[in-house]
């Protein structure tokens, strides 16, 4: 063998070599595609969740402080006062904060995939995939 068939095989061996490299690193990127895409469908429910659970304990400690208020005056009081009024700003900071999240999960999946899907067992009894649900279906009957 001439040094010209020499040099055929090893162009074929780097070409064939290449090619599997490209296939192997197209399928890795494609299982990481559906692993970010599966993170980004389930997290959104998953702060939905915990938004509906601050929101009830914003409900929670506003009850309380309501109910506080018609007590006696004392110097307990007046304490239990400012913790229950910290309590509702916390919470209430909480829920608007899981909000921001929620938005901001479902902003990156439609940047990363074109959609606002959110996967969760319980979406239909949380307000804001209620409300996403809501603002997806007006988007859809606007004429564009």
């Amino acid at each position: 063998m001439d040094s010209h068939t020499w040099l055929q095989i090893v162009e074929i061996i780097i070409a064939v070599a290449g090619f599997l490299f490209g296939w192997f690193e197209f399928y890795r990127r494609r299982k990481l595609e559906q692993i970010l895409k599966t993170i980004t469908m389930t997290f959104p429910g998953d702060v939905a969740k915990i938004e509906q659970r601050c929101n009830w304990g914003w409900l929670n400690t506003r009850d309380a402080q309501k109910a506080l208020v018609n007590l006696p005056d004392s110097e307990e009081k007046k304490k239990a006062i400012i913790h229950i009024s910290d309590a509702i700003s916390d919470t209430g900071a909480g829920r608007d904060m899981c909000a921001n999240l929620f938005n901001g999960l479902l902003t990156f999946q439609e940047a990363q995939f074109g959609t606002r899907n959110i996967t969760h067992p319980h979406k239909g009894n949380l307000n804001l995939c209620k409300e996403e649900a809501k603002n997806a279906g007006e988007e859809a009957s606007t004429p564009s």
